[in-house]
């Protein structure tokens, strides 16, 4: 079990990042010019928000796989309170709790039952800056397009959103950048979403890219249950894989954000050189 909590909880941390630090983060090709999304009957981003369904809360089981020079597996469970908190739980063996991880609107919190430890820090720290707000991160996880920091893709945001056909696929690009970067959204001829990209200015290479897998219709709308992630951080190569089982929405959800008292406090920036070891 040794530093399996830390390793989680940079996977976290990556997923943030992606949202728009300037280190590696998430979308497709992205231009230093800006074109102008015709508005027309069929309008791109119409047809994919009318795949989005409304959802407030979830709760699943799953799987996680994760390489970074070591590898490790485990069953996890995940719930969220939509645009407050994500909870994911870490039950390698008999589906006993080893280790928690929570991020609500400001804080990230991690809890290492296995060595008595935990992380409590503002999600700032690992935002740079940028206004990325919980319910992208959510975003994120369920594989459903987003403007930073205003939500998930809508008639009211949709003016932020480029859309390109690029064969029978579909290709929404942001029109904001941030810090150097830009990010989009791929989706299949059946408006499944494939991808998330980052790609910084310029480049025709993805810094860090987020691919998503059995697409379902669900009560939230079109909602991804494979997701797989490569990315760079701090020199290190790290993919991981995370599979939903059948999720359940809107009902009662609990959060425990407590932290045992005779816990040791660790700080949010040694997560890689703990992860190292």
């Amino acid at each position: 079990m040794r530093n399996k909590i830390a390793i989680i909880t940079i996977w976290t941390a990556v997923m943030l990042t992606a949202c728009g630090t300037a280190k590696k983060t998430i979308a497709q090709p992205d231009t230093t010019t800006t074109t102008t999304t015709t508005e027309t009957v069929t309008n791109p981003c119409n047809t994919i928000i009318a795949t989005l369904g409304d959802w407030q809360t979830l709760q699943t089981g799953g799987n996680i796989n994760l390489s970074a020079g070591s590898s490790f597996s485990s069953s996890v469970q995940v719930r969220m309170v939509r645009d407050d908190a994500i909870y994911i739980s870490l039950r390698p063996v008999l589906g006993i709790e080893v280790g928690k991880l929570i991020i609500t609107a400001d804080s990230l919190y991690a809890v290492d039952k296995v060595h008595k430890r935990y992380i409590a820090e503002k999600v700032s720290i690992l935002t740079s800056g940028i206004p990325v707000t919980v319910s992208d991160v959510q975003d994120i996880f369920l594989g459903r397009p987003f403007i930073i920091g205003k939500g998930t893709l809508n008639d009211s945001n949709k003016s932020e959103m480029n859309a390109t056909r690029d064969g029978n696929a579909t290709v929404l690009t942001a029109v904001k950048q941030y810090k150097g970067y830009g990010y989009s959204f791929s989706f299949d001829k059946y408006n499944r979403i494939t991808s998330i990209n980052i790609m910084p200015t310029g480049s025709t290479t993805a810094a860090y890219r987020v691919g998503y897998s059995d697409v379902r219709s669900t009560k939230a709308g079109n909602i991804a249950h494979d997701i797989n992630v490569k990315a760079t951080i701090e020199k290190k190569n790290m993919a991981f894989s995370l599979s939903y089982k059948n999720i359940d929405w809107n009902g009662k959800v609990k959060i425990d954000k407590s932290i045992p008292s005779n816990y040791k406090r660790m700080n949010a920036r040694d997560l890689l050189s703990l992860f190292s070891n």
